[in-house]
């Protein structure tokens, strides 16, 4: 069945070696971590570096078909992030266990469940697919929300993507930007399986000198001499390489 849903999604362009070298560079790594990490996709007031503390325990509220499908999805997914971030990132079978709510339903739903978890009465114009987050005073993610419509994230080829983007999204890279490329927060981007500089990002957010609360002049100064460990590390130059050998690149078919 994985295979009948490959052909849904465009996987990583190989047009995109062509830009190795610019998302490699220092400055463009540290503008991006600015950009993608410490803004929000639908706007914040206090621009501040958010992540998570205790392990993140997801539950998927499924209300539409293909559960098995789905679930293998999503577990590849959050083996990957949990190998990438040394965050302890699993599913859960009760919901009252998790902090992370996952919603696969129909897009007729969608408006009540986004209504029910947020309060608010109206979706976020030209949303796809749909992200939350709840931190504490620190900026310490405590919950966090993902809503995939599926019939429409199918009809539009943006399941995978859907799941990649707002699930790496809710680990504290919440915006999305036209000028981070190649990346999956990127909406112009071919790319729907996480990236070398997607990887990079999140290595960046979970570095234990990074701490959640942080603003943007407090986090710049120490970017460029963490960007600098990770690259004497061989981790930027193998970024690609690495992430190609996620669960959910193999799952697909894509692995190297």
């Amino acid at each position: 069945m994985i295979r009948l849903i490959i052909a849904l999604f465009l996987c990583i362009s190989v047009s995109q070696a062509d830009e190795r070298e610019a998302w490699q560079r220092p400055g463009y790594i540290a503008d991006s971590f600015i950009e993608i990490a410490l803004n929000s996709e639908y706007g914040v007031h206090t621009p501040r570096l958010r992540r998570w503390e205790a392990p993140v325990r997801v539950y998927l509220s499924h209300e539409v078909g293909n559960r098995a499908l789905h679930e293998e999805l999503v577990d590849a997914h959050l083996s990957q992030l949990a190998q990438i971030t040394g965050l302890s990132i699993r599913r859960v079978d009760r919901a009252e266990n998790a902090n992370l709510m996952m919603f696969l339903l129909p897009e007729s739903a969608l408006l009540g469940r986004w209504r029910e978890q947020s309060g608010q009465d109206s979706l976020p114009p030209n949303a796809l697919c749909l992200g939350r987050l709840q931190t504490d005073r620190r900026g310490v993610i405590r919950r966090g929300w993902v809503f995939i419509p599926v019939d429409r994230a199918r009809h539009h080829g943006q399941l995978i993507s859907c799941i990649v983007e707002e699930l790496t999204q809710v680990l504290g890279l919440p915006n999305d930007s036209d000028r981070v490329f190649p990346s999956i927060f990127n909406d112009r981007s071919v790319a729907q399986l996480l990236t070398g500089l997607d990887l990079v990002l999140l290595k960046l957010l979970y570095h234990e000198k990074l701490e959640a609360g942080m603003s943007p002049d407090q986090v710049r100064p120490l970017l460029n001499g963490l960007i600098e460990e990770l690259s004497q590390a061989g981790i930027i130059a193998r970024a690609q390489e690495q992430v190609s050998q996620g669960a959910l690149y193999r799952l697909l078919g894509f692995g190297q």
